[in-house]
């Protein structure tokens, strides 16, 4: 998330276009869909706890490293490592909330723990917008690798050692075969490009196309991220309520025609109110569909199914779309892509009706 706010300050000192930019994100997802793809098989023997420890040792090396980074060459390795070491995390965070809370209660824990991705996206940009004025902006990176230790020290203590080697493993072959993997990997993906995707690139699109200054463009971008918190925490509510798939398909139906709305705003209060509308929806549709994977998965194939639409869905759906979005904006305008993806989005809803009820 530290990379989204940043990139108009590395996109000048780089000296890169807005392409080359976006593909910063391409190799990162990259190397996170390796790692999420794999996180079943590592977990198998090393257990869940310690791959997500392990994982956070190398992010913290790894964002040391980006600090004194001076190329686009040494951007993008360290790109393509923070996305190795950050994807492990995931697909065992899964499996281990469901197994430490009680089925009725997987809603409420897993809408919780998503409240940390929508934070973020919130306080990041805020974050930014801040620090720049009294640090050089690559000593955001030691920051967030401090952070990292204190992830490692309280995870280590607090958080229980399930074994998931004790359990039948599944056949990645098998999972390949069901059809809700792919119709979910389809609308994961797609609801990544419209929630992440348009996020890397946001800052680019306010100040490089907009002209609105770097300070005010990430206050306003970290501000229109509130609702995407408290939206966070009430879905996890409502998804011990309600049924699930009216739920998935208001998410991203609405997502839909906010990044449309976004797209096609003149006005600067219309588009600030297209931002907060379409950030405060894009974040619910995720709680809801790991709350639908883990009631359609057992145990022992949890982490294998979720990596596996995660491999798939982030260099797609966010790689991709980064790179996709500066193409297009090197050519025409940010716009005419964020246009696109909002048509996707809306479309996509059509798939949610062939999902088991």
């Amino acid at each position: 998330m530290s990379f989204s706010p940043l990139l108009p300050l590395i996109e000048d000192e780089l000296a890169i276009t807005h392409a080359l930019a976006g593909s910063l994100f391409l190799y990162m997802y990259a190397g996170f869909s390796i790692s999420v793809f794999l996180s079943g098989w590592i977990s198998k023997y090393i257990g869940y706890k310690r791959s997500i420890i392990y994982s956070f040792l190398g992010l913290m090396f790894v964002l040391i490293c980006l600090r004194y980074a001076e190329t686009y060459h040494n951007f993008s390795i360290c790109s393509f490592f923070i996305g190795l070491t950050a994807g492990i995390y995931f697909p065992c965070a899964v499996p281990l909330i469901t197994s430490i809370f009680s089925r009725d209660n997987w809603g409420k824990a897993i809408g919780f723990h998503e409240t940390a991705a929508s934070f973020g996206l919130f306080v990041i940009p805020i974050l930014v917008a801040f620090a720049i004025r009294f640090y050089h902006w690559k000593s955001f990176f030691v920051i967030l690798s401090g952070a990292c230790l204190i992830v490692i020290i309280l995870f280590h203590v607090f958080a229980p050692d399930l074994r998931p080697q004790q359990e039948r493993r599944s056949n990645y072959f098998r999972v390949l075969r069901r059809k809700d993997f792919w119709i979910f990997t389809i609308i994961w993906t797609i609801s990544a490009m419209a929630s992440a995707g348009i996020f890397s690139v946001i800052p680019l699109f306010l100040v490089k196309e907009k002209g609105i200054q770097l300070e005010l463009a990430n206050t306003i971008f970290g501000f229109s991220r509130i609702g995407g918190l408290l939206a966070t925490l009430l879905v996890g509510f409502v998804l011990d309520r309600y049924a699930i798939k009216k739920i998935l398909f208001i998410v991203l139906f609405t997502t839909g025609l906010s990044t449309m709305g976004m797209a096609l705003a003149q006005v600067f209060w219309l588009l600030v109110g297209m931002l907060i509308i379409q950030a405060t929806v894009s974040v619910a549709f995720f709680p809801a569909a790991i709350m639908t994977i883990s009631k359609i998965t057992r145990l022992e194939e949890r982490s294998t199914f979720t990596g596996m639409i995660m491999a798939i869905s982030v260099i797609f759906g966010i790689g991709f779309t980064a790179v996709g979005l500066g193409a297009v904006a090197d050519r025409w305008n940010f716009q005419i892509g964020i246009l696109v993806l909002g048509v996707l989005a809306t479309l996509s809803c059509v798939l949610i009706r062939e999902l088991k009820n």
